[in-house]
């Protein structure tokens, strides 16, 4: 009798994702122009007020000095305010969509249900469920999330095509790059005593799972389908027993 063979699952690969911090709605050259102001009328208040103690004059300081000081201290405090942004960080990779807000709030690839790009308001409406299912909803603007919205578009067209209406050319996104976000590593995806997508069946050892290289949904090594439910081809996942029996 043959010696039976089976397919063997390739070495995982590593899971990444960037994060991304939000920036100022407001316009940058104005913050910056307010910020240099501020900082140096906050520069002139502390010399009118500490600037004869250090020159060594027996004089005190100039009446008009507190006045100066607050002055300044408001400007750049300003300018600090309206350079933030109230958004949340987001990240963006293996693991899906992380809304960083409090505790990281996650949407899986395979959790995603519609990602539709809305040029009139120049943002992404993204539509899902996340890590333990219940139903969440994201806008991205491009004004204070560009670099997010533009990976997060770059992955779900490689990944879930089949529910991205985003078109090829988007006005207000800039050009990926690997130098954008800040990288983190992930743990490798916890399978054991989820469901298998396809049977239900539970994964009780991690050898027994299969994940789709896409959007990593988890199936069991018995009912590994042909294609994805993303549109991946799971056919170098498959189990094929080819062992049969000898007269």
């Amino acid at each position: 009798m043959a010696k039976g063979k089976k397919a063997k699952s390739s070495a995982p690969r590593e899971r990444r994702e960037r994060r991304f911090l939000p920036r100022s709605g407001r316009n940058p050259l104005f913050v910056k122009v307010l910020g240099a102001v501020g900082a140096a009328v906050l520069g002139a208040g502390t010399w009118a007020q500490f600037g004869r103690d250090l020159t060594n004059v027996d004089l005190p300081p100039y009446a008009f000095a507190p006045y100066v000081l607050a002055g300044g201290a408001l400007l750049f405090a300003g300018a600090i305010w309206l350079g933030s942004s109230g958004e949340a960080p987001l990240r963006v990779g293996s693991g899906g969509i992380a809304l960083e807000k409090g505790e990281l709030r996650r949407i899986p690839w395979h959790s995603v249900e519609r990602i539709v790009w809305n040029p009139d308001r120049a943002e992404l409406s993204i539509r899902g469920k996340d890590a333990v299912d219940k139903d969440i909803a994201l806008l991205v603007a491009a004004k204070t999330h560009p670099h997010a919205a533009a990976w997060i578009v770059r992955e779900a067209r490689d990944r879930i095509p089949n529910v991205t209406d985003v078109p090829d050319e988007v006005s207000g996104l800039p050009v990926t790059g690997p130098a954008d976000g800040e990288m983190f590593t992930l743990d490798p995806v916890q399978v054991v005593g989820s469901h298998c997508a396809e049977s239900g069946r539970v994964i009780a050892y991690e050898p027994d799972a299969r994940i789709c290289p896409k959007c990593e949904l988890v199936y069991h090594k018995s009912a590994v389908p042909e294609t994805c439910t993303c549109g991946a081809s799971l056919a170098g996942l498959r189990a094929v027993d080819v062992s049969r029996d000898a007269s």
